[in-house]
């Protein structure tokens, strides 16, 4: 996470598809400190952002990764920089017509000390703005559609790259598109032409959706068996700040190495390799706090995942003609909502 962010320069170019051509900037933005403002409060958000990725140039001779050597060379290549850059995003617009026309920030900043080029790509939004009109009658105030305007800074950035111009590192938020059929993300693929790896997100859905399907292959969507995950994972998290992959599929699986191999394998087959995810404060909201079940008749019960296996207040008790019932002890108020 950033903390202090500095905006060094500043340029903006205009990629609207409907023209047949970018408008390019032929200077840098005027100094404005609203603007300033609101590219900071962007820019730390973006490095809070649940979605955001790490990636890595396959090639040193890569395109945009001798851009930002120039630009560690000397920060005057900036501005030829980020035309080059809009350019050749552009050229990818035009082709896929299923990626929406944006503006293109291009920033140079300094963020905890080290420096940075962030290319936010601001998706334009469709609003209502007012307007007045003059008229035989007199003035008539009207409503009309605006399609171009700029995400404010209560809102996200769709996608985002920003490259570190000390080791080159990238961060990056991307959204997949329908390219010629098929639907994939472009800045990682065709632009940048990187190697990603998941984000923190998708790690967290990636163990969630493999443990509810060995869940379902092996032990029949067994109840109580999903609680014993869910438990782990809460646990871990909080004796760790990190889900310990390890520790989860032994406390679950118990002493069957067999499923806990293929717990394993089934995590590594989907890009989850690492022995423990860290989980920054963002994503930790994203993990469920409640377990919701769903009886055959449509009954729904939402209990917090800390009572699943306590048997304090919530108890699964199995019933000798196969079914199961759900005691809930020492209910002291009971409140329609």
């Amino acid at each position: 996470m950033i903390e202090e962010v500095l905006i060094e320069k500043l340029v903006l170019h205009i990629l609207d598809g409907s023209i047949g051509m970018p408008i390019l900037s032929e200077t840098e933005h005027p100094k404005d400190s609203d603007i300033n403002d609101f590219l900071k409060a962007h820019i730390e958000k973006v490095f809070r952002d649940v979605n955001i990725k790490k990636a890595c140039f396959e090639n040193d001779d890569n395109e945009i990764k001798v851009l930002c050597e120039e630009l560690t060379t000397s920060e005057d290549n900036f501005l030829e920089a980020s035309k080059k850059l809009a350019e050749k995003l552009y050229s990818i617009l035009i082709k896929y017509v299923n990626i929406p026309s944006c503006d293109l920030i291009c920033s140079m900043f300094n963020g905890d000390g080290e420096s940075f080029l962030g290319l936010f790509i601001l998706n334009y939004k469709t609003s209502y703005i007012h307007f007045v009109e003059e008229s035989e009658d007199g003035k008539v105030n009207k409503v009309k559609k605006q399609i171009t305007t700029l995400p404010n800074t209560s809102q996200s950035i769709d996608e985002f790259v920003i490259i570190n111009l000390s080791d080159y590192t990238i961060h990056l938020k991307e959204k997949k598109h329908d390219l010629d059929g098929i639907k994939e993300p472009y800045l990682s693929k065709y632009f940048l032409k990187s190697k990603t790896v998941l984000s923190d997100k998708e790690k967290v859905d990636i163990i969630n959706k493999t443990s509810k399907k060995m869940i379902n292959d092996y032990y029949d969507g067994d109840v109580k068996k999903m609680a014993d995950v869910k438990t782990a994972i809460k646990e871990s998290i909080e004796e760790n700040d990190n889900i310990d992959i390890e520790e989860i599929k032994q406390k679950t699986f118990k002493d069957n190495i067999e499923l806990q191999n293929i717990y394993s394998e089934e995590l590594e087959v989907k890009g989850v390799t690492e022995k423990n995810i860290s989980i920054n404060e963002n994503v930790m909201k994203k993990i469920p706090k409640t377990q919701k079940l769903v009886t055959e008749d449509g009954i729904e019960i939402k209990i917090p995942i800390s009572f699943l296996n306590s048997q304090e207040k919530v108890e699964f008790i199995n019933n000798d003609n196969g079914t199961i019932s759900i005691l809930l002890k020492d209910i002291r108020d009971i409140q329609d909502k």
